[in-house]
């Protein structure tokens, strides 16, 4: 499900106006029969697309790139914030992911690609390059509109709010991966935002994209078979998403300094409920590292 989809002119339009939050949750209400919507959510969105909506007008985009707002991933619910459909300077079709984040403060973690931050009480969370990483990795395994037709994907967060550190505690080594894969932009990096917009949707002509990946079928890639039988063999090419990241990589921090061999219940981020993952397991599935 798209909750709001549009070309770059149109979501323009409707920031300039005042209009997009309203635009987002008549779409939303329609397509869930739902009618109400979380109070942060809407003031997450007043404020985000309007830098995207400025964003986008710095980076001179035609007016024909394609808009997706809180695209669902199929079989899991979860939203992509914001997605950018076009071509490049060579005609190849692209769309960029943006993970936005209202944060400004977070702190650094020992665990592989999990932070804290206070917007979620200090729980350990998805540091927002993995975030758009897998979103990314996902929709290129499984829409077969976008892995048959050859359609680029790039991915990024943008913390708006974020003022850099020195140190920065989400630049951390143990980051870097993820940064690499998914740059990661801060207030003061909007320049660098646009320029990377730019480069792989500067043309335009991004409706066909997003036609693409709105009405591609969910099933696996070739590529993701590859993905499960290297798992299986003991490769870290396999990208877990939302909590399934945020659980194993907490479990196997566990697993590895675990003593005696036990279970341990973990929660997860908002909303998830609980889930028991036996020591036995995860050790079992370290043995190869």
């Amino acid at each position: 499900m798209i909750v709001y989809q549009n070309t770059s002119a149109g979501f323009i339009d409707h920031v300039g106006r005042n209009a997009i939050t309203d635009e987002i949750k008549k779409s939303y209400f329609l397509k869930t029969g739902k009618t109400k919507f979380a109070e942060k959510e809407d003031s997450a969105w007043t404020n985000s697309f309007s830098r995207m909506s400025h964003v986008l007008q710095r980076a001179g985009l035609p007016d024909d790139c394609g808009i997706l707002i809180e695209f669902t991933l199929p079989s899991n619910g979860m939203r992509v914030d914001f997605i950018v459909t076009g071509t490049d300077d060579a005609g190849n079709s692209n769309f960029v992911i943006v993970e936005l984040k209202q944060w400004n403060e977070a702190k650094s973690t020992t665990r592989p690609d999990l932070v804290r931050t206070k917007y979620y009480g200090g729980k350990e969370i998805l540091h927002p390059s993995y975030q758009a990483s897998s979103y990314k990795i996902y929709i290129k395994d499984f829409n077969e509109n976008v892995y048959n037709n050859e359609i680029g994907a790039y991915s990024c967060a943008f913390l708006h709010n974020y003022k850099e550190q020195s140190p920065e505690p989400l630049k951390e080594p143990i980051y870097l991966d993820s940064i690499t894969d998914s740059p990661l932009f801060l207030h003061d990096d909007q320049e660098k935002l646009e320029k990377f917009i730019r480069k792989y949707v500067g043309k335009g002509n991004g409706l066909d994209v997003l036609y693409k990946i709105e009405s591609g079928n969910i099933r696996p890639s070739k590529q993701l078979v590859k993905h499960v039988v290297g798992l299986f063999k003991g490769n870290k090419e396999f990208t877990l998403l939302g909590d399934q990241k945020v659980a194993y990589e907490i479990a196997r921090d566990i697993a590895i300094n675990a003593k005696k061999k036990t279970s341990v219940i973990i929660k997860g981020g908002p909303g998830t409920g609980k889930s028991v993952i036996s020591m036995n397991l995860i050790a079992g599935l370290l043995s190869t590292d």
